[in-house]
């Protein structure tokens, strides 16, 4: 007999149960009720069989595994080979199911699954069950797993050159949020441009110049040029970050768990590729990394009149010097990206003492606007409101999707260790990702780029 086929069909029969059950929760749903005492009675029959049924499953697979020790013990084929049956998990749909109420109404607003949708719920409820299956090794979390085809398999240590291995790949409902998170705190990852990568190191071709331009006059051959092509070079560097939480999870709490991970691990990601992008200069802190302020040539840079040293100093001429230096082919997409200290002191004073205050942007706010293009916060840019003499980039003006290169090798996978706190009885849950970052439209000793940067002067 062939326990495991059995064991996938027992699974296919409690999942269609699950399945049943949702439909009238989401019929009550639907017509705006609560559930009457009969529909309740009809869902509880089918989770007192679907509990039966987890019971099978769980000795069928047991008695599967038996089988196939005894197979390989015998040097015999394994029934229904493994490979197969590995990636059966992969290839299923996760399977709709209702979340406990105690799971629905014991935590707080959530950050990373906003709002209290049924479908943002169940993400925040399939991740939680997602982490306590393989982060926590919890056997009843493992079981509804595999009911309801989520992936939970290890891919082993993360080698440099081989992009699936390092942990737990994370099912896709909990990647979304985090690559969410990321694009919506991350200023680099949503206005640079994007470059997926498919191995460790890519070559992306830069057009360096254009072709001449000859007068010819009649009957005379034309001379042939050729545009000057170059390549950036994107070498991923891998990215870890650790998150605490407490060993002792109740099965009640999974989305509160699911949310505060993925938030933290989503910012933090972000943050950092932040830092890299802006500040980055080359060492190990940055992973290699030279970011804009480093990376910029003289040419891209200006200046602020003798004196301005501060952003509450900084005036109108010194915003104009940086909007009359950047290329005409970089206007069109320009955005300002400054700290929100950094545009609260400079920009958004000199646009109020210029009448730019009326009672709408006072009691409602705007989208923050200056000379007509748009103002980016950045959360990692300099936000020191004293003086500070000869000081790069406090603030940049030019369009990053034509200047930077941001290389996206993988997603998020996750491991854990038990050992790292054991005195805090906590889990030390690491998260990495593979990404690199190239600022190539530097500028020239004399000519700007696509991005011009803001200088104090010496005094």
């Amino acid at each position: 007999m062939d326990y495991r086929q059995k064991a996938s069909e027992a699974r296919e029969r409690r999942g269609q149960v699950c399945d049943k059950a949702a439909a009238v929760v989401a019929l009550a749903e639907q017509e705006n009720r609560s559930i009457s005492s009969e529909e309740q009675l009809e869902i509880d029959n089918f989770l007192a069989e679907g509990d039966k049924l987890a019971a099978e499953i769980d000795r069928l697979d047991k008695l599967a595994t038996f089988q196939d020790s005894i197979a390989a013990s015998r040097g015999k084929p394994q029934f229904q080979a493994a490979a197969s049956a590995s990636n059966e998990q992969s290839q299923d749909r996760p399977r709709s199911f209702i979340v406990p109420a105690k799971a629905r109404f014991i935590h707080s607003s959530l950050r990373a699954f906003r709002g209290q949708s049924a479908e943002s719920q169940a993400d925040a409820y399939l991740t939680g069950q997602f982490l306590l299956a393989t982060l926590g090794q919890n056997d009843h979390a493992k079981r509804w797993c595999a009911d309801h085809g989520v992936d939970t398999r290890f891919y082993g240590a993360m080698t440099g050159d081989t992009n699936t291995l390092g942990g737990y790949v994370v099912p896709e409902e909990m990647e979304r949020r985090i690559v969410s998170l990321r694009e919506e705190r991350g200023v680099m990852r949503a206005n640079a441009r994007i470059v997926p990568m498919s191995s460790d190191t890519l070559n992306i071709p830069r057009r360096n110049g254009g072709i001449t331009v000859y007068f010819v006059g009649q009957n005379s051959e034309i001379t042939a040029s050729d545009p000057t092509l170059n390549q950036v070079q994107l070498s991923v560097k891998k990215m870890a970050a650790l998150v605490k939480y407490s060993s002792e999870v109740s099965e009640d709490a999974v989305i509160s768990m699911a949310d505060f991970i993925t938030s933290e691990i989503g910012y933090g990601f972000a943050d950092k590729e932040d830092e890299c992008g802006f500040n980055g200069d080359g060492t190990s802190t940055y992973g290699g990394i030279v970011g804009v302020k480093n990376a910029l040539a003289a040419g891209s840079k200006v200046t602020a009149i003798t004196g301005n040293t501060a952003f509450g100093t900084l005036d109108l001429d010194d915003f104009h010097s940086m909007v009359g230096k950047l290329p005409l082919y970089a206007l069109q997409n320009a955005k300002w990206y400054i700290s929100r200290a950094g545009w609260a002191a400079s920009m958004q004073r000199l646009a109020e003492a210029a009448g730019g205050n009326p009672t709408a942007n006072i009691e409602g706010g705007v989208r923050p606007l200056f000379l007509g293009h748009p103002v980016v916060w950045v959360q990692v840019m300099n936000s020191t409101l004293s003086a500070q003499t000869s000081t790069d980039g406090l603030c940049y003006f030019g369009d990053l999707s034509q200047g930077v290169a941001f290389g996206s090798r993988r997603g998020l996978s996750l491991a854990q260790s038990a050992d790292r706190y054991f005195e805090l009885d906590q889990l030390a849950i690491r998260g990495t990702q593979r990404f690199d970052i190239v600022v190539h439209e530097k500028g020239t000793a004399s000519a700007a780029g696509s991005i011009v940067m803001l200088s104090t002067p010496a005094s």
